[in-house]
């Protein structure tokens, strides 16, 4: 609350600093001239003593004064604690008083000891260096009235040869002290001052950091809420398009006109779907919500796989498609095989994109290993058209492409690459680019992986038909669309299914029937996929429930596999991936026979 109040008012008055530090150095003097006029208070009379050991015959009238003097600071004190007068105006006070009545002394009574005199004098001086916190004005004034009254009553006392003896019997350097007295306490005024505003400058820039923090926060916040609610206002019918067009695929349709024009679509439909995956898996990668994960994979079968995907493409534009592959590597390696793919197939399908003739090759080789990790070197080069050496400091940006390919008309989206640095940042590698305008390029880069020399058990193959007639699905979607494209799905295989448009809807048929598989969107009116998921689990039923959800993002996943779901499956999702999900909960032919 005290750091928001200096703020504000530092912002809103300019002399707010001032009169803040104005406080502080109050409080921090407080104590140290308080202790001052204590001192003062009880000491000053005991020096009384002194005298009476010195043999002076006027100890007792010494005594009435220094007596008379310290009630006289008696009642500064009195002053300071009702809240009359500070504490630097109360040891101010007090020293103008002790310098006028030591004078007086001086001046009235003779003085025999000069050196003793200037030794309880330079003590004196002493003590109020280490105590005070003055400004330079008051220890300025302090200095002056002291050199000139004790001066004077010397004088008085004894004429010039008094004051000469005085400062050959050691007043020269309590006269000097006194010079220094005031350039000392300035210099710890400075000090305190420059340290309270460095300070206070740190805590109003942390201010507006905090400020510009909860200003970037909101903003990440609300891009956030808008990728979240753009991925489902978009995905949502997306998956219409695309699940009505495969299955439009399916039928036979009359003309090649009707065929070139589903092939259109399905064309269109899959760059749409590509260009909605790379922006919102490009903000997840940037917002630091992807993790690796660390599954152990059969390298050999990964790049096998990954070579039968560009193999027609490479045919179709008559390119060599080159796999060298390091023969010594591991079989198994342990890492994120889902995101290397991702690296690799953007890097493949660029140098396939952008070479007109000749090859594209991907050689990966070992380049050091030890008992638990090996390190690979990967390499995608082709003989394409080149990346110009201005545009090559800028093509992992997001949306940047080079200017060779806007000239070319090869658009895409501009994520590609920049996914690409993104996820090997997660693998704690770089990417390193060579090319030369018409000659080609070489993009490579360098992951450490552990690796494992037992063999990884192999799964079988799910069935693709149902060994139930009986097996009944329902499927819950407040979009009719999907809803349509789910059902047929479902009948293309022999299943049956029931539709519900919201959760409530959803328990009730539950409720009335029994169902093998529930499909369950997760955002819908009335009652959504996680309410009426709860209620079905709340009475004992383990059947399966799948979500069928336009939301892509970790913590939503998380959310549903916590909350009783048994799957998640991301629209727009292909008949394969669909087909893929539900046989794992479902019995099959091949399975019964197991």
């Amino acid at each position: 609350m005290a750091t928001n109040r200096f703020y504000q008012k530092t912002k809103d008055d300019p002399h707010g600093l001032k009169n803040l530090w104005e406080k502080e150095f109050e409080e921090k003097a407080l104590w140290g001239n308080r202790i001052f006029c204590f001192t003062f208070l009880v000491c000053y009379p005991l020096t009384s003593i002194l005298y009476y050991l010195n043999g002076n015959p006027h100890y007792q009238s010494i005594f009435l004064i220094q007596i008379t003097c310290s009630s006289l600071v008696a009642m500064i004190i009195f002053l300071h604690f009702t809240g009359k007068i500070n504490s630097q105006n109360a040891s101010f006070l007090s020293r103008i008083l002790l310098v006028i009545f030591h004078a007086f002394i001086l001046a009235r009574f003779e003085t025999i000891y000069y050196n003793d005199l200037s030794i309880n004098l330079t003590l004196q001086l002493i003590f109020s260096i280490w105590v005070l916190r003055w400004k330079f004005t008051y220890a300025l004034v302090s200095s002056v009235a002291t050199i000139l009254f004790f001066s004077l009553a010397l004088y008085i006392n004894g004429g010039w040869e008094a004051l000469i003896l005085f400062i050959q019997e050691g007043g020269f350097f309590y006269f000097l002290g006194q010079i220094v007295f005031p350039l000392v306490l300035q210099m710890r005024y400075n000090k305190q001052y420059r340290e309270f505003t460095y300070f206070h400058s740190l805590q109003r820039q942390n201010k507006e950091l905090e400020k510009q923090n909860q200003l970037v926060r909101a903003a990440m916040q609300a891009k956030s809420d808008f990728l979240s609610t753009m991925s489902h206002e978009i995905r949502t019918p997306l998956n219409g398009i695309v699940g009505i067009i495969h299955l439009m695929l399916q039928e036979d349709l009359r003309t090649d006109f009707q065929r070139e024009l589903v092939g259109t679509l399905k064309f269109s439909s899959d760059h749409l779907m590509a260009v909605v995956n790379d922006v919102l898996d490009f903000n997840k990668i940037n917002s630091n919500h992807v993790k690796l994960a660390r599954e152990p994979f059969n390298l050999s079968i990964f790049l096998k796989n990954l070579e039968k995907t560009f193999i027609p493409r490479a045919q179709e534009k008559k390119l060599d498609l080159i796999f060298e592959i390091d023969p010594a590597l591991p079989a198994h390696l342990i890492g994120d095989q889902v995101r290397l793919n991702q690296i690799i197939t953007n890097l493949i399908h660029n140098a396939v994109k952008f070479t007109e003739k000749g090859f594209v090759k991907l050689a990966v080789k070992e380049l050091e290993r030890d008992e638990s990790q090996i390190a690979l070197q990967f390499e995608i080069s082709d003989s394409g058209i080149g990346i110009p050496s201005e545009d090559q400091s800028s093509i992992f940006e997001i949306f940047v492409q080079s200017s060779t390919e806007a000239k070319r008309g090869n658009r895409g989206t501009g994520l590609g690459l920049a996914i690409t640095k993104e996820l090997l940042r997660l693998f704690e590698s770089e990417i390193k680019l060579e090319s030369q305008q018409g000659q080609g390029s070489r993009f490579s880069f360098r992951i450490n992986f552990a690796y494992s020399d037992h063999q990884l058990a192999e799964e079988k193959p799910v069935g693709v038909r149902v060994n139930l007639p009986e097996a009944r699905v329902l499927v819950v979607d407040d979009n009719a669309v999907n809803l349509l494209f789910v059902t047929n799905l479902l009948k293309k295989v022999g299943l049956h299914s029931d539709k519900a448009e919201n959760g409530c809807e959803a328990v009730e048929r539950f409720n009335n029937n029994h169902y093998d598989l529930i499909l369950m969107d997760l955002k819908m009116p009335v009652m959504n996929g996680f309410e009426a998921t709860q209620i079905i689990r709340a009475q004992g039923s383990q059947v399966p429930v799948i979500a069928l959800t336009a939301s892509a993002f970790t913590d939503e996943r998380e959310k549903a596999l916590s909350s009783g779901f048994s799957e998640y499956l991301v629209k727009p999702f292909l008949p394969k991936e669909f087909y893929d999900t539900i046989f794992t909960f479902l019995r099959t032919e091949e399975q019964s026979n197991n």
